[in-house]
């Protein structure tokens, strides 16, 4: 389940924007609030692109996108 708040915090700890991530993924910013909010899912190669972006490790990539 994807957590929001930590994903937020994430960016804000990389002085990065919603719309910086959207960029980086490749998809427009509408797109990433519709899989942030759970409307759609971030796929593999999204998760990826965003660890790498925000230098997430595996285990904030776990608690962010997948920790129940």
């Amino acid at each position: 389940m994807f957590k929001i708040n930590l994903f937020k915090a994430a960016l804000a700890a990389n002085s990065r924007t919603a719309k910086d991530a959207a960029e980086a993924i490749g998809v427009n910013e509408a797109t990433l609030y519709r899989k942030m909010n759970g409307k759609s899912d971030f796929t593999r190669n999204e998760i990826q692109l965003i660890r790498q972006f925000l230098h997430l490790s595996a285990d904030e990539v776990e608690r962010i996108f997948f920790a129940a």
